[in-house]
C-alpha cells in the first residue's frame, strides 16, 4: 500500500503553501461607544438586514459591544469595482456563485459559538477566493430547530438559485432541505450532520462521516499498513461504543488477513503480558476506550511492563480524541511510539497556523476558541475546497488547496447516490520526537 507520510519537526514548523492563499478580510469596522447598527450602516451606505447576516452573533436586540469587529459586506458597486482591476487569464473560469448557509447561528449555546466561527473561516475562505476573480454572494440565516423554520428560509427567492446550500444541523430540517436542493439542482453540504443516507441523493455531501465510516476506513488504513505487527487489544472493562467498534473492526480486519489478534485487561499479570508479546515484532497496543483514564492505566502498565523487559517494541494505536491530551500526554506518545487515527490535525506550532490564527484575531477582534477541531479552521477549508474547485470546472474533484487542519476525500456511496468525506489519516508520535502524517 502507498502511504503519503509528512513528517513535521517540532523544533521546525512545517510551512504549507496555504497561507498565500489568506488574506485579511477587506471591509472590518470596529464598533466605538454609543454606535449602532442604523449609524454604521448608514456610513457604508449597505442596510441594517445586510450587516445582521454578515454578523450573525449580534443580538437581536441589535446591541453592539465597543470594541468588537463587524464585517461590513461589500455592495453590488463594491464587488464589481474589485472584480474588474483583476487581470484577465487564459482559462476561462465561472466569475459569479450564490452560496448559502443555514446554521444556528443565535441559541445561547455552546454550540452556537461554534457554528459563528465557523461561519467566520468561511468567510476568510471566500475573501481569499474573491481576490482570485470570483464574485461570491453568501446568504446567511438562522436554522433555528425547527422544520417550519428552515421552511420559511427556503421560500425566499434567493434561495432556489444558489450552487452551494451549507447546513442545516438539526435533523428534522434535514427533510424539507434536501427534497428542495434535489428539485433546484443545488449541491447540499452538510458540515455537521452525518445521519443522513446519500442514497438516491446526488447532490448531497457528508462532510464530517459518522464513527461507523470514519472507524472502517482507520482499520482499513492500519491493518494494510503495518499488517506485519503484532496486535494486542487491551481491555479496559469500561463501555463505550467507538472504543468497541473500532477494536471489533480492526480484529476482524486482520483475522482476515490472517493475523492473531492477542487480549490483555488491567489485571493482566506481567507473566500474561510476557506471553502475548512478541519479542521480534513491533507490538502494538489497541485500547478499548478513548478516554484519559483508561489510558493513564494503560501506560502505567506498560511502564511498569518495560522496566523489566526493556527490549520489547511497544507503540499505541487510539483515537482522536487524544489529540485534547497532548498538554499532559505527549512525552508518553512519544515514548511508546503513538499512532492516532483521525480526520483533522490541528497543528498549533505550524507557520501557516500561526498566520491564520494571526489574521482571525486582527478580523474578528479576539481568538479562536479553544476546541478540537478548531471550527474557523473547519470552515474555511470546507469553503474553500467547494469554492475553489467551482473555479476550476464547476464541479468538485481532488482538493489542491494544502489546508489549514481538514482535508476532504469526497466519495460516492452509490451509483445514485451522494458523497461522503472518506478522508482518515494516522498521527505518528515517532520516539525521536517528531509528528509524521500517515495518509
Amino acid at each position: 500500500m502507498k502511504q503519503l507520510v509528512i513528517t513535521i519537526m517540532l523544533c521546525i514548523p512545517f510551512i504549507s503553501n496555504a497561507q498565500n492563499t489568506l488574506s485579511a478580510l477587506n471591509r472590518l469596522h470596529q464598533v466605538s461607544k454609543g454606535e449602532n447598527i442604523m449609524v454604521i450602516a448608514k456610513q457604508y451606505n449597505v442596510t441594517e438586514q445586510a450587516i445582521r447576516l454578515a454578523n450573525p452573533e449580534i443580538k437581536k436586540n441589535g446591541k453592539l459591544k465597543k470594541g468588537s469587529y463587524l464585517i461590513i459586506p461589500r455592495t453590488e458597486e463594491t464587488s464589481q469595482s474589485e472584480t474588474s482591476t483583476i487581470s484577465v487569464t487564459k482559462k476561462e473560469v465561472p466569475t459569479n456563485i450564490k452560496v448559502g448557509i443555514i446554521l444556528p447561528f443565535e441559541e445561547k449555546t455552546d454550540r452556537a459559538k461554534k457554528m459563528v466561527e465557523f461561519y467566520q473561516g468561511f468567510l476568510m475562505a471566500a475573501d481569499s477566493i474573491k481576490r482570485e476573480g470570483l464574485n461570491i454572494d453568501i446568504y446567511t440565516y438562522n436554522s433555528g430547530t425547527k422544520e417550519a423554520e428552515v421552511m420559511e428560509i427556503l421560500g425566499k427567492p434567493e434561495m432556489s438559485r444558489l450552487d452551494y446550500l451549507f447546513g442545516p444541523v438539526d435533523e428534522q430540517q434535514l427533510p424539507a432541505t434536501i427534497s428542495f436542493c434535489k428539485q433546484y439542482n443545488i449541491k447540499l453540504i452538510l458540515p455537521f450532520t452525518n445521519g443522513q443516507s446519500t442514497n438516491g441523493n446526488s447532490h448531497l455531501y457528508i462532510a464530517c462521516p459518522n464513527n461507523a465510516v470514519t472507524i472502517s476506513e482507520a482499520a482499513s488504513l492500519v491493518s494494510k499498513a503495518y499488517c506485519d505487527k503484532n496486535f494486542i487489544i487491551f481491555k479496559s472493562n469500561n463501555t463505550n461504543s467507538k472504543g468497541n467498534l473500532f477494536t471489533q473492526t480492526l480484529s476482524d480486519m486482520l483475522s482476515r488477513q490472517g493475523n492473531v489478534v492477542h487480549y490483555l485487561n488491567k489485571e493482566s499479570d506481567d507473566i500474561t503480558y510476557e506471553s502475548v508479546m512478541n519479542p521480534i515484532k513491533d507490538n502494538v497496543i489497541v485500547l478499548d476506550d478513548p478516554g484519559i483514564k483508561s489510558l493513564n492505566i494503560l501506560v502505567s502498565k506498560l511502564d511498569s511492563f518495560r522496566q523489566n523487559h526493556p527490549n520489547y517494541n511497544i507503540s499505541l494505536l487510539g483515537y482522536p480524541e487524544w489529540q485534547t491530551y497532548t498538554n499532559t500526554m505527549l512525552n508518553n506518545f512519544f515514548k511508546f511510539d503513538t499512532y492516532t487515527y483521525s480526520t483533522y490535525y490541528y497543528n498549533a506550532l505550524a507557520t501557516n497556523t500561526k498566520a491564520f490564527e494571526h489574521a482571525f484575531t486582527k478580523n474578528f477582534g479576539k481568538p479562536m476558541a479553544v476546541n478540537f477541531p478548531r471550527y474557523a479552521m473547519m470552515g474555511f477549508d470546507l469553503a474553500y475546497y467547494f469554492i475553489h474547485e467551482f473555479m476550476e470546472d464547476g464541479k468538485v474533484t481532488d482538493n489542491q488547496h494544502k489546508p489549514y487542519q481538514n482535508i476532504y476525500k469526497f466519495v460516492k456511496d452509490t451509483e445514485d447516490g451522494g458523497y461522503c468525506n472518506r478522508f482518515v489519516q494516522l498521527i505518528h508520535y515517532t520516539r525521536n520526537k517528531q509528528i509524521e502524517l500517515i495518509r
